[in-house]
Protein backbone atom coordinates (compact mmCIF):
# COMPACT_ATOMS: atom_id res chain seq x y z
CA UNK A 1 0.00 0.00 0.00
CA UNK A 2 1.69 3.40 -1.08
CA UNK A 3 2.71 5.82 1.63
CA UNK A 4 1.17 8.56 0.16
CA UNK A 5 -2.50 9.40 -0.11
CA UNK A 6 -5.66 7.52 -1.82
CA UNK A 7 -8.46 9.51 -2.75
CA UNK A 8 -10.30 8.10 -0.13
CA UNK A 9 -7.99 8.94 2.64
CA UNK A 10 -7.97 12.61 0.74
CA UNK A 11 -11.77 12.50 0.66
CA UNK A 12 -12.17 11.32 4.48
CA UNK A 13 -9.89 13.83 5.51
CA UNK A 14 -11.81 16.70 4.14
CA UNK A 15 -15.00 15.35 5.33
CA UNK A 16 -13.93 15.48 8.58
CA UNK A 17 -13.08 19.21 8.54
CA UNK A 18 -9.00 18.29 9.27
CA UNK A 19 -8.78 21.81 6.41
CA UNK A 20 -10.06 24.25 8.57
CA UNK A 21 -7.92 26.93 9.45
CA UNK A 22 -5.48 26.62 12.45
CA UNK A 23 -4.06 29.55 14.48
CA UNK A 24 -1.24 30.53 12.51
CA UNK A 25 2.24 31.27 13.87
CA UNK A 26 5.13 33.29 12.52
CA UNK A 27 6.82 30.80 10.20
CA UNK A 28 5.16 27.26 8.40
CA UNK A 29 6.90 24.55 9.70
CA UNK A 30 7.18 21.75 7.64
CA UNK A 31 8.15 17.97 7.86
CA UNK A 32 10.78 15.64 5.54
CA UNK A 33 10.99 12.08 5.01
CA UNK A 34 14.59 9.88 4.88
CA UNK A 35 13.13 8.14 1.87
CA UNK A 36 12.26 11.28 -0.19
CA UNK A 37 15.44 13.67 -0.27
CA UNK A 38 15.06 17.13 -0.48
CA UNK A 39 11.38 17.28 -0.67
CA UNK A 40 9.74 19.33 1.47
CA UNK A 41 6.26 19.21 3.11
CA UNK A 42 3.76 21.97 4.28
CA UNK A 43 0.27 21.69 5.81
CA UNK A 44 -2.19 21.92 3.55
CA UNK A 45 -4.69 24.16 5.41
CA UNK A 46 -2.38 26.45 6.91
CA UNK A 47 -0.69 27.38 3.22
CA UNK A 48 -4.21 27.81 1.70
CA UNK A 49 -5.22 29.97 4.32
CA UNK A 50 -1.84 32.09 4.22
CA UNK A 51 -2.26 32.46 0.49
CA UNK A 52 -5.68 32.67 0.23
CA UNK A 53 -5.93 30.23 -2.32
CA UNK A 54 -9.24 27.57 -2.49
CA UNK A 55 -8.32 23.85 -2.41
CA UNK A 56 -10.76 21.61 -3.28
CA UNK A 57 -11.26 17.93 -3.59
CA UNK A 58 -13.22 16.24 -6.42
CA UNK A 59 -14.65 12.66 -5.13
CA UNK A 60 -15.91 11.61 -8.89
CA UNK A 61 -12.33 12.66 -10.71
CA UNK A 62 -10.12 11.67 -7.93
CA UNK A 63 -8.03 15.14 -7.65
CA UNK A 64 -6.89 17.80 -5.20
CA UNK A 65 -6.75 21.15 -6.35
CA UNK A 66 -4.90 24.18 -4.87
CA UNK A 67 -4.96 27.59 -6.56
CA UNK A 68 -7.08 26.20 -9.29
CA UNK A 69 -3.90 23.43 -9.80
CA UNK A 70 -4.19 19.63 -9.63
CA UNK A 71 -1.64 17.92 -7.59
CA UNK A 72 -0.61 14.35 -7.83
CA UNK A 73 -1.63 11.77 -5.24
CA UNK A 74 2.40 11.72 -4.76
CA UNK A 75 3.34 14.95 -4.21
CA UNK A 76 0.71 14.44 -1.15
CA UNK A 77 0.56 13.04 2.87
CA UNK A 78 -1.61 12.23 5.61
CA UNK A 79 0.10 13.43 8.34
CA UNK A 80 -1.56 12.85 11.98
CA UNK A 81 -5.26 12.81 9.48
CA UNK A 82 -4.47 16.05 8.05
CA UNK A 83 -3.39 16.12 4.53
CA UNK A 84 0.34 18.28 3.44
CA UNK A 85 1.89 18.65 0.09
CA UNK A 86 5.16 19.65 -1.05
CA UNK A 87 6.42 22.50 -1.54
CA UNK A 88 6.78 21.68 -5.00
CA UNK A 89 3.41 21.15 -5.31
CA UNK A 90 2.87 25.13 -4.35
CA UNK A 91 5.19 26.90 -7.18
CA UNK A 92 3.19 24.14 -9.65
CA UNK A 93 0.24 26.09 -8.63
CA UNK A 94 1.48 30.19 -8.95
CA UNK A 95 3.60 30.95 -5.51
CA UNK A 96 7.60 32.17 -5.40
CA UNK A 97 9.96 30.06 -3.76
CA UNK A 98 13.28 31.06 -3.10
CA UNK A 99 15.39 29.61 -0.65
CA UNK A 100 17.94 30.78 2.49
CA UNK A 101 21.79 29.49 1.15
CA UNK A 102 22.57 29.86 4.83
CA UNK A 103 19.51 28.42 6.79
CA UNK A 104 16.86 25.26 5.80
CA UNK A 105 14.06 27.96 4.91
CA UNK A 106 12.13 29.03 2.40
CA UNK A 107 10.36 32.27 1.49
CA UNK A 108 6.78 31.39 -0.19
CA UNK A 109 5.01 34.12 -1.65
CA UNK A 110 2.20 34.96 -4.04
CA UNK A 111 1.12 38.50 -4.48
CA UNK A 112 1.60 40.03 -1.40
CA UNK A 113 0.92 37.44 0.80
CA UNK A 114 4.41 35.59 1.45
CA UNK A 115 5.47 33.08 4.84
CA UNK A 116 8.63 31.32 5.33
CA UNK A 117 8.69 27.73 5.63
CA UNK A 118 11.28 26.38 8.18
CA UNK A 119 12.84 22.80 8.71
CA UNK A 120 12.93 21.58 12.24
CA UNK A 121 15.24 18.87 13.65
CA UNK A 122 13.90 15.52 14.54
CA UNK A 123 13.93 13.72 17.59
CA UNK A 124 12.14 10.48 18.89
CA UNK A 125 10.88 9.84 22.90
CA UNK A 126 10.17 6.75 23.50
CA UNK A 127 8.02 6.11 27.37
CA UNK A 128 8.41 2.69 28.18
CA UNK A 129 6.12 3.36 31.26
CA UNK A 130 3.39 4.13 28.90
CA UNK A 131 4.61 2.31 26.27
CA UNK A 132 4.48 5.43 23.45
CA UNK A 133 6.20 6.65 20.91
CA UNK A 134 6.51 10.50 19.65
CA UNK A 135 8.24 11.56 16.86
CA UNK A 136 9.07 15.30 16.85
CA UNK A 137 10.25 17.71 14.10
CA UNK A 138 10.89 20.77 15.37
CA UNK A 139 7.70 21.77 17.82
CA UNK A 140 5.54 19.39 15.25
CA UNK A 141 4.35 15.78 16.74
CA UNK A 142 4.53 13.97 13.91
CA UNK A 143 3.76 10.39 15.05
CA UNK A 144 1.98 9.49 18.26
CA UNK A 145 1.61 5.72 18.95
CA UNK A 146 1.37 3.06 21.39
CA UNK A 147 4.69 0.21 20.94
CA UNK A 148 5.26 -2.86 22.90
CA UNK A 149 8.78 -2.89 24.44
CA UNK A 150 10.97 -5.91 25.63
CA UNK A 151 9.31 -8.13 28.35
CA UNK A 152 11.60 -8.28 31.44
CA UNK A 153 12.48 -4.91 31.31
CA UNK A 154 15.23 -6.02 28.55
CA UNK A 155 14.76 -2.72 26.31
CA UNK A 156 17.26 -0.36 27.13
CA UNK A 157 16.98 3.25 28.29
CA UNK A 158 19.25 6.17 27.47
CA UNK A 159 20.02 8.16 24.65
CA UNK A 160 21.15 7.01 21.46
CA UNK A 161 20.52 7.98 17.62
CA UNK A 162 19.10 5.93 14.40
CA UNK A 163 20.80 3.70 12.78
CA UNK A 164 23.30 3.15 10.83
CA UNK A 165 21.34 0.25 9.99
CA UNK A 166 17.54 0.88 8.34
CA UNK A 167 15.62 -1.89 5.89
CA UNK A 168 12.07 -2.10 4.78
CA UNK A 169 12.22 -6.15 5.45
CA UNK A 170 15.07 -7.33 8.08
CA UNK A 171 14.90 -10.50 9.35
CA UNK A 172 16.22 -11.03 12.84
CA UNK A 173 19.83 -13.20 13.15
CA UNK A 174 18.77 -13.69 16.96
CA UNK A 175 15.68 -14.79 16.68
CA UNK A 176 14.75 -17.69 14.26
CA UNK A 177 15.19 -15.35 11.21
CA UNK A 178 11.89 -13.73 12.45
CA UNK A 179 10.75 -11.11 9.88
CA UNK A 180 10.99 -7.19 10.72
CA UNK A 181 9.44 -4.95 8.49
CA UNK A 182 10.20 -1.50 8.53
CA UNK A 183 13.00 -1.69 11.16
CA UNK A 184 14.84 1.46 12.25
CA UNK A 185 18.02 0.07 14.58
CA UNK A 186 18.72 1.88 17.96
CA UNK A 187 21.20 -0.34 19.17
CA UNK A 188 23.05 -3.33 18.57
CA UNK A 189 20.15 -5.83 18.02
CA UNK A 190 17.62 -3.38 19.39
CA UNK A 191 15.48 -2.15 16.75
CA UNK A 192 12.07 -0.43 16.02
CA UNK A 193 10.45 -2.63 13.91
CA UNK A 194 6.83 -3.41 12.73
CA UNK A 195 4.78 -6.10 13.78
CA UNK A 196 1.13 -7.58 13.97
CA UNK A 197 0.89 -8.00 17.91
CA UNK A 198 1.28 -4.63 19.74
CA UNK A 199 -0.25 -4.92 23.15
CA UNK A 200 0.15 -2.41 26.12
CA UNK A 201 2.50 -3.77 27.68
CA UNK A 202 5.92 -5.33 27.03
CA UNK A 203 6.17 -8.25 25.25
CA UNK A 204 9.16 -8.55 23.00
CA UNK A 205 12.57 -10.16 23.54
CA UNK A 206 13.78 -6.49 23.52
CA UNK A 207 12.98 -4.72 20.51
CA UNK A 208 10.22 -2.00 20.09
CA UNK A 209 7.31 -3.21 18.40
CA UNK A 210 5.40 -0.51 16.15
CA UNK A 211 1.70 -1.28 15.02
CA UNK A 212 1.59 -2.14 10.97
CA UNK A 213 -2.10 -1.41 11.22
CA UNK A 214 -4.65 1.59 11.07
CA UNK A 215 -2.14 4.36 9.21
CA UNK A 216 0.88 1.73 9.43
CA UNK A 217 2.77 3.62 12.14
CA UNK A 218 5.94 1.47 11.59
CA UNK A 219 5.76 2.38 7.91
CA UNK A 220 5.62 6.19 8.58
CA UNK A 221 9.08 6.02 10.92
CA UNK A 222 10.69 4.45 8.66
CA UNK A 223 10.25 6.41 6.14
CA UNK A 224 10.60 9.72 8.29
CA UNK A 225 13.67 9.12 10.41
CA UNK A 226 16.84 9.85 9.23
CA UNK A 227 20.20 8.25 10.17
CA UNK A 228 21.21 10.13 13.25
CA UNK A 229 18.34 10.97 14.78
CA UNK A 230 18.69 11.55 18.22
CA UNK A 231 16.34 8.86 20.84
CA UNK A 232 15.29 8.78 24.30
CA UNK A 233 14.16 6.16 25.67
CA UNK A 234 13.09 6.85 29.31
CA UNK A 235 12.52 3.67 31.52
CA UNK A 236 10.00 5.67 34.03
CA UNK A 237 8.89 4.71 37.59
CA UNK A 238 6.08 2.42 36.61
CA UNK A 239 7.36 -0.08 34.00
CA UNK A 240 4.74 -2.67 33.42
CA UNK A 241 6.64 -6.00 33.28
CA UNK A 242 4.77 -9.10 31.87
CA UNK A 243 5.30 -12.79 30.57
CA UNK A 244 3.78 -12.08 27.27
CA UNK A 245 4.17 -15.54 25.20
CA UNK A 246 5.43 -15.73 22.38
CA UNK A 247 8.00 -13.23 22.67
CA UNK A 248 9.64 -12.31 19.27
Amino acid sequence: MSSHLSIWSLFLAFALGLSSTPTLAANVESVTFAVEPGEIYVPLSEVSSRLKWHSSLSRDAGTLKINGTSVPANQTRLINGAVWLQLNALASAGATISADPDKPEFDVASGRRRFTVIAGSKRIEVDLALQRLYAYQGTLTVLDTNISSGRYGNTPSGHFTAGPYKSRMHYSSKYHNAPMPWSVQITGHIFFHGFSSVPNYPASHGCIRVPLTGANPARFLYEWVDVGTPIQISRGQKEEIRRALPAT
